[in-house]
């Protein structure tokens, strides 16, 4: 067996392990570091000789790396994500002329709420570099931060306890009352309506108990959840036509469309409010490309709540 020390070992070839433990493919590694897929599959083949490992195996024609490649990605991922930083920081870094490419995981609530204005926002600044948008559940973003799947994650409700990472609060969304325009009990809610209504509730896995129901548990009441849906989108248009009811945020306002013929109402009991929050690696604060994005999403935030408002005096709420 040949020995193998560092000195056999470049940094691109540890980039090119990085990025196919990232893109799981050799095409489109290869799009991504600008150079050819037979020069990605040679550097694969350099690193399974090295690493006396496959590293990745065909699985359903997709790449999954073997137990090896996840262990060294641990170190060699985090490495060269600290290289980066301290390079960038005796850079200057110009949104206008950066080709970096930044990813960000989102839920479909924060996705509802802040995507169609960050990637507007975002493509004027920074014309030339790229964002790829990842959806996140808060049981897989501490997995995909740690990974590098993405660089940070915008959650409702984040309760991650990681001391490695950053959790800063954005907004505080009021919770709602929908329902179709037609519904009488929408256009005129009472406590007892709210009750006796059936409920359409939004959960990502369709099992755990919403904020409405552990708020009326606390007061020994309970309401007629009938079903479940895993996006907020859709909501409106379950609704549309029905006797359903649902609560939300207040961030689906700025999707609802006339055409939804959604009324929103303010809850008849106190419901705690979405706490919106932006969470990163500790390891990137001083990176100025990340600072710089973690400010264009606190700058979308900060324009989405003034949105809000213009849709809070339209409906008279």
């Amino acid at each position: 067996m040949t020995e193998f020390s560092l000195n056999h070992i470049d940094l691109n070839l540890l980039r090119t392990f990085d990025v196919l433990m990232r893109e799981r493919s050799v095409t489109r590694s290869a799009d991504r570091l600008g150079r050819t897929q037979s020069a990605i599959s040679h550097a694969l083949g350099r690193l399974r000789e090295v690493f006396q490992d496959e590293l990745f195996t065909r699985e359903s024609g997709i790449m999954e790396p073997t137990a090896r490649a996840k262990e060294l990605a641990e170190v060699i991922s985090r490495s060269l994500h600290e290289i980066r930083i301290a390079v960038d920081r005796h850079l200057n870094f110009d949104p206008a002329t950066t080709s970096r490419n930044f990813r960000i995981g989102l839920s479909d609530y924060t996705a509802i709420t802040y995507l169609p204005a960050l990637i507007e926002t975002f493509s004027k600044l920074a014309p030339k570099a790229s964002l790829n948008v990842v959806h996140a559940r808060e049981p897989d973003a501490l997995g995909s931060l740690k990974s590098r799947e993405v660089e940070c994650a915008v959650l409702g409700n984040a309760r991650l306890d990681a001391e490695d990472f950053e959790v800063v609060e954005l907004s505080r969304d009021p919770m709602v009352c929908g329902g179709w325009k037609g519904n009488s009990a929408i256009t005129d809610m009472t406590l007892d309506r709210y009750l006796t209504s059936p409920h359409l509730q939004i959960s990502a896995d369709g099992i755990a108990a919403g904020v409405a129901d552990i708020t009326l548990q606390r007061l020994g009441l309970s309401r007629k959840v009938v079903a479940t849906i895993p996006h907020y989108l859709v909501a409106p248009w379950v609704m549309k036509g029905t006797n359903l009811i649902s609560v939300f945020g207040d961030g689906v306002l700025l999707a609802l469309t006339e055409e939804s013929e959604t009324v929103i109402v303010p809850p008849p009991i106190a419901l705690p409010d979405v706490t919106i929050s932006l969470i990163f690696d500790k390891a990137n604060e001083l990176d100025p490309g990340h600072r710089w994005f973690r400010d264009l999403i606190r700058t979308v935030s900060e324009k989405q709540r003034m949105l809000k408002q213009g849709v809070y005096k339209r409906l008279e709420l």
